[in-house]
């Protein structure tokens, strides 16, 4: 059964808030997706070095649950398991 992830991108101040989400399988196939909107992001030059300092992107369940956490200022991002 499929579910819905949100991704929001934060800086821990402000919320840039994904009102529509995607649905998928899993959490793996939401986190995949995750990397994938990070690398379009470095892609399209919207991740400035220096002014996603801070910033990341957090992946929410339906019940507003945080799931995983990836930094925007990091090469390599670091999964934090949040369930």
């Amino acid at each position: 059964m499929a579910s819905r992830y949100y991704f929001n991108l934060t800086d821990g101040d402000e919320v840039i808030r994904d009102d529509d989400g995607i649905e998928v399988p899993d959490m793996r196939m939401a986190l995949v997706h995750a990397l994938e909107v990070i690398e379009e992001l470095r892609r399209e030059d919207i991740l400035f070095l220096g002014d996603c300092l801070g910033w990341r992107l957090d992946i929410v369940d339906g019940s507003c649950n945080l799931i995983q956490s990836l930094p925007l200022d990091s090469a390599a991002p670091k999964p934090s398991s949040h369930h």
